[in-house]
């Protein structure tokens, strides 16, 4: 290999190691070259394992792992998420083609949630974050008088009794 090569190859891990630094590392969930979030578990005392799918978010991945990890493993699991256990689905069985069906309905719960959040924060939740709510008329009355003069704009500013007193 060439000195060249090997400084494009040690670039190149460079690059991807500050790419997954942005994101926090889940269990059982690894990211592709070409940024696809993958997931799988390896199955109780057997030495294969059990491929849950690719996901467009690492959590999407996180969640369809702790899905899986919880059916195989019960309440001994170590999870992702231990606080959203309750929400995730049970597969009727234990073998792979039922945990990888459970793990895709995590994962696409998990996107409908995050899609959820977001449209409630774009919304607002009428808790008065609202920027206009908040401003009453008369804090925006600034008694000024505009005049313009050809193609310059200047502010006189007036005071309130000068105001008062042309009313």
């Amino acid at each position: 290999m060439t000195l060249e090569a090997q400084m494009e190859d040690t670039e190149m891990s460079r690059v991807v190691e500050q790419e997954s630094a942005k994101h926090k590392k889940y269990r059982g969930v690894r990211r592709r070259h070409w940024g696809k979030w993958v997931s799988e578990i390896r199955e109780p005392r057997k030495k294969t394992r059990i491929w849950l799918g690719s996901f467009e978010t690492p959590e999407m991945a996180a969640c369809a792992y702790d899905c899986a990890c919880y059916c195989l493993k019960g309440n001994k699991a170590l999870l992702n998420f231990p606080d959203e256990v309750h929400r995730l689905p049970v597969p009727p069985t234990c073998n792979a083609k039922d945990i990888r069906q459970a793990a895709a309905a995590a994962a696409a719960a998990k996107k409908n949630s995050e899609r959820r959040k977001i449209s409630e924060e774009d919304k607002g939740d009428g808790d008065g974050d609202d920027f206009w709510t908040e401003i009453k008329l008369p804090e925006l009355i600034n008694f000024t008088n505009w005049t313009c003069h050809e193609d310059f704009l200047r502010v006189h500013s007036a005071t309130q009794e000068q105001v008062i007193g042309l009313i």
